[in-house]
């Protein structure tokens, strides 16, 4: 705005209702004030300045008016400053009028206009005409709504904190202040270890914070307000249910407003609140018999059209429950199991419990509370068994504890959880023979890995495979091999689970229990070879497993796939379920999430990364499985790091610690903590410090049998020390040696290039990186060739060398890390502007003659400069210049500028 004011004509911001511009616009007339301008402000434009020469008026007409001619005119800085709040208000006669004055020179304009609004002619002529500048106005994006945080609260935030406030307000600006003053007054946004943590809001917002976004709503027209009701309690919406109750056009108009928005899921048109505090205060301040015909009609809908997905009847039957309906119990189960995978753990607990509140005839308890039973633990397990006692079909009602208990495992209640799955397993109710190895394989799971209780989860195990007999033990031979993987016993889940899977014809059941688990392990002993074909054996049959069990099978896939050097396969595998989205719709596994956010990094667009992990870290892990609640936040450490954002890398890192002190964790998952933690010390300067923390983790992973892993940590240490890979050449052939795949062979090789120095090796290990479409790494041994070629004395080569860097980094998608990127041009000198235009068109193939006609100069110009370039960037002909580093080589026929 100031540069567009110290060019003369001034600017026009133009933005959603809520998005700062008022606040802008009070900005730069303050400081065009306090810069000796004199400044007019029109309607609500205000500032605190107290200037002499700042006067406000009423109207633009009264303004312009109060004018006088020999005020008006002079240079751009000297010319009176007319700001304008809601410049869409302005008469058309004054926008007229002010054009014609802004066109002759004579005033400047510093202006907001809403963007739904249509402004008076003449405003819009001010910048269509190119005599002001039209400025959009955006929401904060994540990494926005970061900083303004930072500066408001004077402290880091925590990443699900800074995930909820984005969710809760989509960076609208005056949301976002009044969101955290609120939650600052009332505590729930408050620091704790050096960080600032929110949990969400969890009660009604307060009376200032409801108004404002009530502000937002108001001249609703009597479809409009109907049409925000029904969204605030019953959102997402979909368009065609909307147009079936007559609010079609209330639909378009609000989305015009901005009070709507609209997203396209296949071919379905979903409608939310633009806002999403929106649906909070409205449906606080809704009438209960109006919520409840809300609810009920929604719900009618959407039964009457069929189920869409199976979150449709999560949807109806939340909305039968929340107008005082029940639904049947079979109906609530359904529903919880969809309430599960989309990770609403809450909401399928209460599910859970009225079903098995409802499983009583006659006078159950209050439709799923169980303080009837007491308080606490107990609480739970005495609703469990009495609902199995008096229930009129048990082994539903079964089912619905188990359920309980898997649902209690998603909220971290793991106590709780035992203690429902043994009342619920000991009440003596038959079931089905597979659904108590589920369960029994929930139960068990839950002990070993979450409670540290192996012997009790040991036990278990071994009293359930009495109980079913060998025939139907495979499920629980996978439970086995998961207990023995996570106690780092990688050999022994490996033979488990080969025991059972080679026997022939594996049931599905058995399948998707062991064959990720024994894939993982031994992509993990240094076979992603091996593991990536048997996880292709037993792709063909996946169809018949769970969903979640397809996603985990591709995410392991990849993760094998990128191992073994096969990035782009890796891509596709992760393609294949066709569950990914990429708005907000998550995955079935979060390891999907890191598995994209990996193979991101790895082929250089570290952003990707980030804005896959800051919302990943937002979402609860605690029943995923190899998954740990630090794991994404050391990931988003990493790619922080490697997209330059250093200070948070570190801050996030320090988060990642501190998560992964509290909480329980498994040496696979602590190998890709330290591998990231060792990056980020890199990149941030600590070079001492990361190569000792990768030093570690080599011979940590070393000795649990983990050689990927092992050479991976000296792999790194070999790229940020420099002198420090000839101590550990050999021992880094061995463990390629032991592993399988382009991956383990490519880094061997680098790792002994650079212990010997040897340019020409590291070039051969850019073109099998390059191969792989692992580009960072490519266009950094790349580099460390020319500085190889350079200590040689071999210039010529030396750039050339730099020259194959250029070309990799030239795509914009990944960049050198710190430790490379000083010693990437050595002795190279740079080229004038003037070189640099001849050096782009003669790339081009265009003779002597031509550039001097295109630049205005002799010939025997032309041939001087390409004097000066060849002997500059050590090349003898002209067809080298497509690969000379220095210049960027311009289209044909294509004008070229200095610089």
């Amino acid at each position: 705005m100031e540069r567009a004011l110290a060019r003369g004509g001034g600017a026009i911001l133009v933005g959603g209702s809520g998005v700062g511009k008022s606040l802008l616009l009070a900005t730069a007339l303050e400081r065009a004030s306090d810069a000796g301008r004199t400044v007019l402000s029109v309607g609500g434009a205000s500032w605190s300045s107290s200037g002499a020469r700042a006067q406000g008026y009423g109207s633009l007409g009264e303004c312009l008016s109060s004018l006088e001619p020999s005020t008006l005119g002079g240079p751009a800085a000297d010319r009176p400053v007319v700001g304008i709040d809601d410049a869409h208000l302005v008469d058309d006669a004054s926008g007229l009028r002010l054009h014609r004055l802004v066109a002759a020179g004579r005033l400047s304009v510093l202006a907001t206009s809403r963007r739904d609004a249509p402004a008076p002619a003449g405003i819009d002529k001010l910048w269509v005409d190119r005599l002001i500048d039209h400025v959009d106005v955006a929401p904060f994006d994540r990494a926005a709504l970061r900083d303004v945080l930072r500066a408001r609260l004077g402290g880091h935030t925590d990443a699900p904190t800074l995930e909820r406030l984005w969710a809760a307000t989509h960076g609208n600006a005056l949301m976002l202040r009044e969101l955290v003053d609120y939650a600052v007054e009332r505590g729930s946004l408050r620091p704790a270890g050096g960080v600032w943590v929110w949990e969400g809001l969890t009660d009604p917002p307060g009376h200032r914070l409801s108004e404002v976004i009530r502000l937002g709503l108001r001249d609703l027209g009597h479809e409009e307000r109907e049409l925000v009701n029904m969204l605030a309690v019953a959102e997402p919406l979909d368009l065609d249910i909307a147009a079936a109750f007559g609010l079609g056009h209330a639909a378009e108009s609000l989305d015009l407003r901005g009070i709507v928005a609209v997203r396209h899921e296949g071919t379905r048109v979903e409608l939310r609140l633009a806002v999403p505090l929106s649906r909070v205060v409205v449906a606080s301040r809704m009438s209960g018999l109006t919520a409840q015909r809300l609810r009920r009609q929604v719900a009618d809908a959407m039964e009457s059209t069929g189920p869409q997905q199976p979150e449709d009847v999560l949807r109806v039957v939340s909305l039968r429950i929340e107008a005082g309906l029940v639904p049947e119990r079979e109906q609530l189960l359904v529903a919880a199991r969809a309430a599960v995978r989309r990770r609403i753990h809450h909401l399928a607990e209460r599910l859970c419990l009225l079903a098995l509140c409802v499983a009583v005839p006659g006078k159950p308890p209050r439709r799923g509370s169980v303080s009837d039973f007491g308080e606490g633990t107990q609480a739970l397990c005495r609703l469990v068994a009495y609902a199995l006692r008096n229930s009129d079909a048990p082994a539903d009602t079964l089912r619905a504890a188990l359920l309980l208990g898997e649902v209690l495992i998603g909220r971290g209640c793991h106590e709780e959880a035992e203690a429902v799955f043994d009342t619920a397993l000991s009440a003596g109710v038959e079931m089905e023979r597979a659904e108590y190895v589920a369960a029994v394989h929930a139960r068990v799971v839950n002990l070993a890995w979450r409670l540290r209780r192996v012997p009790d989860a040991g036990a278990v195990l071994d009293r359930a495979l009495d109980a079913v007999g060998p025939g139907e033990a495979g499920v629980l031979h996978g439970s086995r091999a998961l207990i023995a993987m996570m106690s780092d016993r990688l050999r022994e889940a490996v033979e488990i689970g080969e025991a059972v899977l080679r026997t022939g014809d594996v049931p599905p059941a058995v399948a998707q229990g062991l064959v990720p688990v024994v894939a993982l392990a031994r992509a993990e002993l240094g076979d992603p070879v091996g593991a990536s074909e048997l996880l292709s054996r037993h792709r063909g049959a996946s169809f018949e497993w769970d969903p979640d069990a397809v996603v985990l099978l591709e995410a392991l896939a990849a993760r094998c796939l990128w191992l073994a050097g096969n990035l782009r396969e890796a891509a596709d595998a992760l393609d294949a379920p066709h569950r990914y989205d990429e708005a907000d719709r998550w995955p079935a596994l979060l390891q999907t999430v890191l598995a994209r956010a990996r193979l991101a990094r790895l082929c250089g667009r570290p952003q990707r990364a980030v804005a896959l992990l800051r919302q990943a870290v937002a979402v609860d892990t605690a029943h995923e499985w190899p998954v740990t609640r630090a794991w994404p936040l050391a990931q988003l450490a990493g790619a922080l790091a490697e997209s330059g954002q250093h200070a948070e890398a570190l801050r996030t890192l320090v988060e990642a610690r501190t998560v992964q002190s509290e909480g329980v964790s498994h040496p696979i998952a602590d190998d890709e903590i330290a591998f990231d933690r060792a990056l980020v010390l890199a990149h941030t300067g600590d070079r001492s410090g990361a190569a000792s923390g990768a030093l570690e983790l080599a011979d940590r992973a070393a000795a649990g049998g983990r050689p990927m892993t092992a050479l991976a940590a000296l792999h790194l240490v070999a790229r940020i020390k420099e002198n420090a890979s000839y101590r550990f050449q050999a021992r880094a052939r061995q463990l390629a040696a032991s592993c399988g795949g382009a991956a383990a062979r490519a880094m061997a090789d680098h790792i002994q290039a650079l212990a010997e120095a040897d340019g020409q090796a590291l070039i051969r290990v850019s073109r099998q990186f390059g191969e792989m479409g692992a580009l960072p790494l490519a266009a950094e041994a790349a580099a460390q060739a020319a500085r190889a070629h350079r200590a040689a004395g071999q210039r010529r080569k030396g750039r050339e060398a730099w020259a194959i860097c250029e070309d990799l980094l030239s795509g914009g998608a990944c960049a050198l890390p710190a430790w490379t990127v000083n010693e990437s041009r050595g002795d190279l000198a740079p080229l004038t502007p003037r070189e640099r235009e001849v050096a782009a068109l003669a790339a081009t193939g265009m003779s002597n003659r031509d550039i001097a006609v295109r630049l205005v100069v002799s010939v025997r110009t032309v041939e001087n400069h390409l004097h000066r370039i060849y002997h500059k960037l050590g090349i003898t002909a002209r067809q080298a210049l497509h690969r000379a580093p220095g210049q960027e080589p311009a289209e044909r026929g294509a004008p070229v500028t200095a610089g």
